[in-house]
């Protein structure tokens, strides 16, 4: 039986950025009394400059700390278009700042792997990494974990099953089937 090529790759990142998430989940429950911009900020910087560097060493980059600070400047920006747009909707920012990081991270994935696509290919690879992602994300981790009653003590296996989860798809449509160098 023939693997699917990256698949192993594709479950490993995805379990990674589950652990990292909840531990930073954990955090920011533990350590943090309120709710600040400016957490949120730090926040979206830290996990997703460890997403970008745990997707460029996934598609062989031969730079990952770059792509890495590629991603701590997506993890601004995409916190910053988070509060914006929570200002104008509400909760539904959530899932369209989530999509808006898939997209971003197809192209920042591109740009650091050894071996380019096209632009609309890259565009399409971050669009399918949004719409498959977005359900699971907003389901388990906004709904049930953020947004949903809170069970008494933590919860830190489920926490990382809901977001392996939802990083599972994303990672998923980063990385299969991309030119090998």
């Amino acid at each position: 039986m023939n693997q699917v090529p990256g698949l192993q790759q594709t479950i490993i990142g995805a379990f990674a950025m589950a652990v990292v998430s909840a531990l930073a989940d954990a955090f920011w429950a533990a350590a943090l009394p309120e709710h600040r911009t400016i957490y949120g900020l730090v926040h979206g910087a830290i996990v997703l400059g460890v997403l970008g560097f745990v997707l460029a060493r996934l598609a062989n980059a031969r730079r990952p700390a770059i792509a890495g600070l590629g991603g701590v400047l997506v993890g601004v920006l995409v916190a910053g278009l988070f509060y914006v747009l929570y200002a104008l909707l509400g909760n539904p920012a959530l899932i369209l700042a989530w999509m808006a990081l898939w997209i971003a991270f197809a192209f920042l994935t591109d740009l650091s792997a050894p071996a380019k696509e096209t632009g609309s290919r890259t565009l399409t690879r971050g669009m399918a990494a949004a719409v498959l992602s977005a359900i699971p994300f907003f389901v388990l981790v906004a709904g049930a974990m953020w947004l949903g009653s809170h069970d008494p003590g933590p919860l830190y296996v489920r926490n990382v099953a809901y977001w392996a989860i939802a990083f599972l798809p994303g990672f998923a449509a980063l990385l299969l089937w991309r030119p090998r160098d």
